[in-house]
């Protein structure tokens, strides 16, 4: 224990900088505008408030300010707001986030730290979506939907969390990626790797690790991103599908983290997954019935990439001799399979599924791999990998916490720039929907 005797820091990094009106959208905006909804989760945080045992911080970007970024410290329930101002932040710049985390640490040392990311997010991918800014050219329709998602009616410009950077992308013909961390005034955003960049100085400067990672944002539970986070925290809690704009309910998650400061970083992963299920189920009103929330134990990532990895051999040895029940039997799983917002992304378990129910083959050695992965996914398996698991609606009852790239054709160049591809499913991709290295 810190001699502050405090069990928990939160720090919360909340890329507000968004809803832009651009004029080469016709006026349009690229994302829903965030600031408000920003302000809204800080004033559900400010109802429960810091204690001396949990503190809760702030890091806000916002739109309209543009000359500077805040960082909060959310003071006791009614006492003021401690507030500093930082010069003006680019959130899809690492060193930030770094930053942040650094500031964070030193200042309000703890027993446990938990980092949450919020924003739009989009799974693994890493497209430049600012290109059209820097007189690309391309065209793209604003989404209207009250989600934290990026839906846009261009194929190629279809996203993930954090950029590598926007020289890398300006030099590559085909921006099709993913990220988080979105900053309109930067025209900015955070790749997979430079999160896994950011997470990994900010231990290196401090000698802390995190405990939590969480993404208060759409599609980012994926088994890419978690490989990816395997080495910079022990969890991370985060949607399949995305989110409502409204996000994670902080009033609850606070109260019951503050009333009992000295739980595990393991029980916090599944107290959020049961107090953000428990908001939308409670408070939908019929209007959101298809929610989808869930907590990984990245300790067990290295298995399962392995085991995947090992999936994706036998399958492409099966492809390879023209297997007619394996042809067949991923032909009905990729069609019958759960997708999500990004038709993309698949959820791994439900995949599986369908693939054991339609083999008709005799490979032994098919059936006991893809019994291993599923039991994996199983949340009664020890060591578990996942911890707890959330969802809502008819479409999402065979849903089990951790979606995976599965396009129906063709292949994303970036993938290679993930961790996980290199396990051997990109190239089970390739393999699958015959495209050439």
């Amino acid at each position: 224990m810190t001699q502050t005797n405090r069990h928990w820091t939160l720090m919360v990094y909340m890329a507000g900088d968004n809803g832009k009106v651009f004029e080469q959208l016709k006026g349009k905006r690229l994302m829903a505008l965030m600031e408000e909804q920003g302000y809204q989760d800080i004033q559900e945080m400010e109802a429960v408030g810091s204690t001396d045992e949990v503190a809760v911080l702030v890091q806000f970007d916002t739109l309209s300010n543009r000359e500077h970024t805040y960082r909060i410290y959310i003071r006791p329930t009614l006492e003021p707001r401690q507030i500093e101002n930082i010069p003006e932040q680019n959130m899809g710049d690492p060193r930030s986030l770094r930053d942040f985390i650094v500031w964070g640490i030193e200042n309000y040392p703890a027993e446990n730290y938990a980092v949450i990311l919020w924003n739009h997010g989009t799974g693994w991918k890493e497209d430049d979506i600012y290109a059209f800014a820097r007189n690309r050219g391309v065209e793209i329709q604003a989404s209207e939907d009250e989600v934290r998602s990026l839906t846009r009616n261009h194929r190629r410009l279809q996203n993930a969390f954090f950029l590598s950077s926007v020289l890398e992308v300006l030099k590559l013909e085909d921006e099709e990626s993913r990220a988080i961390a979105f900053d309109d005034s930067s025209l900015d955003f955070l790749d997979n790797a430079k999160l896994q960049q950011a997470f990994r100085e900010a231990e290196e400067q401090t000698g802390k690790k995190v405990s939590l990672i969480g993404m208060d944002a759409c599609l980012m539970s994926m088994v890419e991103v978690a490989y990816q986070l395997r080495a910079n925290a022990n969890y991370m809690v985060a949607s399949q599908e995305v989110e409502p704009l409204s996000g994670w309910p902080y009033t609850p998650i606070l109260a019951t983290l503050t009333t009992n400061p000295a739980m595990t970083p393991e029980a916090l992963a599944k107290l959020i997954v049961q107090e953000y299920g428990s908001y939308y189920q409670e408070n939908s009103r019929g209007s959101i019935t298809q929610i989808t929330q869930s907590a990984t134990n990245l300790a067990v990532m290295e298995k399962l990439a392995e085991a995947v990895g090992r999936l994706a051999a036998v399958l492409r040895q099966l492809l390879a001799v023209e297997d007619i029940y394996t042809e067949n039997s991923i032909y009905h799983a990729q069609r019958k399979v759960v997708r999500f917002k990004d038709k993309d992304f698949v959820d791994l378990h439900d995949f599986l599924k369908v693939l054991q129910d339609k083999y008709a083959g005799d490979s032994d050695e098919l059936t006991l791999v893809i019994d291993e992965v599923m039991d994996l996914m199983i949340l009664e398996v020890k060591p578990q990998l996942i911890l707890a698991n959330i969802t809502s609606g008819v479409r999402f009852e065979r849903v089990k916490g951790l979606s995976i790239y599965l396009p129906v054709q063709g292949y994303c160049q970036f993938y290679e720039k993930s961790d996980f591809a290199y396990c051997g499913w990109g190239e089970f991709i390739r393999v699958l929907n015959s495209v050439e290295e």
